[in-house]
């Protein structure tokens, strides 16, 4: 029995696959499964999701391609800077990069080598803590003693957790990313996980500790805000902006304490949402923010701007907001049978794709869904 248990256990172990290095399946269901995030780039969509599905549609989202990924674990959210160069992040710090339009994907950076980077980034930090108790010390100067005293304690912490993630392994997700073009781009995620790349993500740098954020709170959304600022919302109302693209950043203070999930903006024209339908407005980059009541008290995720400037946001229950900018009241409208919707685009023939628990889903401009069969090509990729 004890040969026969070490055998069954030597089988299991050959047999398992980590799913980072495992491609994605192919299946004529990918269009169906749970997607995460769709974006548009030009007249092609593209939506992300679980088992690393990655699928493209050319006709508005009526008919769908599977294309091929080098990983099989959930994708979170997706990003062309171009019609070409596109960049898309999931579980295990998985960064993935496509240059045909979301056809093929090549890996680019996992949690494995975010978490070396991390503790690279830690233990620079402390060091430079240590410098700077020393440097007070010298100085005899009482405040900044202490204040080197905090900012060594902080450090050394960091560095401890730092040290248990990268024991732990490849852990924690990104949950979105953005790209400045096809050089300059940001991933960021759970726990307060933040890289930049500044050569189209051949090489990735940990640049959490450029971030407002000591209580490493989830980071969930990143866009960009003016010509040269960014913005981040997250866990706890978090809101980081940046006038330097993305080198430096300050928290704002933020409206509401709970999680927001998703950021859309026209330069200093922002819109932030997240936990129970809360949605806030902010015409001047984020320095006051007016609550618009959205009547409903259902999460919402993701949004997208019309190219009639209504603002569409979805989220849990089906819930849909439809917010135009000459009214005042957002019309809020919940799809039947659906449960989570996690993205929206606008397709090229006006109509809304959806994706969410229940993969795709086209509405038309009145909100209401569209009867039809949406189809998967023969195969897969």
């Amino acid at each position: 029995m004890l040969v026969a248990g070490l055998l069954s256990s030597v089988f299991a172990q050959a047999q398992w696959q980590d799913p980072l290095e495992s491609p994605a399946l192919a299946t004529d269901r990918a269009h169906k499964s749970l997607l995460l995030d769709i974006t548009r780039i030009g007249s092609r969509l593209v939506a992300v999701g679980a088992h690393g599905h990655v699928v493209y549609s050319d006709d508005s989202g009526q008919s769908w391609s599977q294309a091929q990924t080098p990983s099989s674990v959930t994708l979170t959210a997706v990003y062309f800077p171009n019609a070409t160069m596109g960049w898309a992040v999931g579980h295990d710090g998985l960064i993935l990069h496509s240059s045909d339009a979301g056809e093929t994907w090549v890996k680019q950076f996992d949690g494995y080598l975010a978490n070396s980077a991390i503790v690279k980034g830690a233990r620079e930090n402390k060091e430079l803590a240590i410098t700077e108790l020393d440097n007070a010390k010298n100085s005899a100067d009482l405040s900044d003693i202490d204040n080197a005293e905090v900012h060594l304690e902080n450090a050394t912490y960091a560095l401890e957790d730092a040290q248990y993630d990268q024991n732990t392994g490849s852990t924690k997700p990104f949950l979105d990313v953005w790209f400045y073009d096809a050089k300059i781009g940001f991933a960021v995620g759970a726990y307060g996980m933040a890289f930049r790349t500044r050569d189209g993500g051949k090489s990735w740098r940990d640049w959490s500790s450029r971030l407002d954020n000591g209580d490493r709170l989830h980071i969930n959304g990143v866009t960009m805000v003016g010509p040269r600022s960014l913005m981040l919302v997250g866990e706890r109302g978090l809101i980081l902006r940046s006038d330097d693209m993305g080198e430096n950043w300050r928290a704002l203070p933020s409206p509401y304490e709970g999680s927001f999930f998703g950021i859309m903006a026209k330069d200093d024209n922002v819109l932030i949402f997240g936990l129970r339908g809360n949605l806030y407005h902010s015409v001047d980059g984020g320095i006051q923010w007016q609550k618009v009541h959205t009547g409903s008290e259902q999460t919402l995720m993701a949004g997208v701007s019309k190219a009639d400037r209504t603002s569409v946001m979805v989220g849990n229950g089906g819930s849909v907001i439809l917010l135009n900018r000459r009214s005042e009241e957002p019309k809020s409208i919940i799809l039947p049978g659906r449960t989570t919707s996690a993205s929206v685009t606008q397709a090229p023939d006006g109509t809304l794709v959806i994706v969410g628990e229940a993969g795709v889903e086209r509405i038309d401009v009145n909100g209401s869904v569209i009867k039809e069969s949406i189809t998967m090509a023969k195969g897969g990729f």
